[in-house]
Formats: C-alpha cells, sequence, structure tokens
C-alpha cells in the first residue's frame, strides 16, 4: 500500500497488466476457435495456451503480492455488504480466471497433441491424452469464461459506480495510486 492508501505501483501494474493480456487472450482465443484447421490455427492456439499459462504465472505473482502487501481500505462509509462484496468480488478475480487457466492446460494435456510454451518450452501433461477428460476440461474452460465475463462485467461497474456516483476516488486510486 503506498503512503495514501491506495494500491501500490507493483499492485496497479500487474492489475493493469493482466488487464490487457486477457483481452488479448480472450480475443486470440475467440479467433483462433474461428480458424479453418490449419497451421496457421496450430500457431494460434500455442500463443493463446502459451499466453494462458504466462497468465497463470502472473496471477500466482499477483496473488502472492496481494497476500503479502496491506489492501488499502474502502472508503468510509462504505456499507457492510460493499465490504464484503468487494472482498468476494476480488477473490472470484483471482480464483475464477485461475480456473480457467487450469481448465484450459487441463484441456490441452488431454488433447491429442503435445504443444510448448512460446514454441520453446515442452510442457508435461497435468493428464494423459483422453477424448471424454478433453471436452469436460474444454466445457469447463468455455463455462468459465462466461462466469468470469459476469464477474468483471461487476467489477467493472462497481469501479464506474465509485468514480461517477460515489466519487470516492476508489477507481483514481487503482488507475494512478491517488484518492
Amino acid at each position: 500500500m503506498s503512503s495514501e492508501g491506495t494500491w501500490n505501483g507493483v499492485a496497479r501494474g500487474l492489475h493493469w497488466l493482466m488487464a490487457v493480456l486477457i483481452l488479448v487472450q480472450g480475443l486470440g482465443g475467440w479467433i483462433a476457435q474461428q480458424m479453418d484447421r490449419s497451421p496457421a490455427r496450430v500457431d494460434a492456439m500455442t500463443l493463446h495456451k502459451s499466453l494462458g499459462l504466462t497468465l497463470l504465472l502472473l496471477l500466482l505473482l499477483r496473488f502472492t503480492w496481494r497476500m503479502t502487501h496491506p489492501v488499502p481500505p474502502l472508503p468510509d462509509g462504505s456499507s457492510i455488504w460493499e465490504v464484503r462484496l468487494s472482498r468476494l468480488a476480488h477473490y472470484a478475480l483471482y480464483l475464477v480466471p485461475g480456473a480457467i487457466m487450469v481448465s484450459g492446460w487441463l484441456a490441452a494435456s488431454a488433447y491429442l497433441v503435445p504443444w510448448k510454451w512460446w514454441w520453446t518450452i515442452p510442457l508435461p501433461r497435468i493428464t494423459s491424452p483422453d477424448r471424454d477428460t478433453y471436452e469436460l476440461a474444454a466445457k469447463a474452460h468455455e463455462t468459465l469464461i462466461y462466469v468470469f465475463l459476469a464477474i468483471l462485467a461487476v467489477h467493472v461497474a462497481a469501479a464506474l459506480w465509485h468514480h461517477f456516483a460515489k466519487r470516492d476516488g476508489v477507481l483514481l486510486g487503482m488507475w494512478r495510486g491517488q484518492r
């Protein structure tokens, strides 16, 4: 936490870096799914999987940072439901993307074609190749994406509500570190 009681530079940097990379990841995954089977699709999926694993590592780093550094308090006058909902939403923003990334890795492991992280590092399978496991993991991956989008919509709406309706500086605290 910074001296102003807002998010520090590392927390803000990881937040916005992951926001941009998750947007790129979502668009890239969607585009790859629309492609016909081809070497270009294999490359697009390798990129998607590699970025997914990179995001998982960043998520673990971000979660570790959050657990080892104080969280800024909510503004004075926040109701108990705002405090509880904020905590729940923030933990969901770690848990659900983590589950998306793990389910993607599980699906990639269960698929017959092995892949390398950023085309160079072979990754161990976390399961044996198996069609049923692949289909279950792929369905979980897709379902979790929709759950994440719903949580993300609430998160963005709450940030905008704090900024425009409550005018309490919460959004500015994450944007530039000051309220």
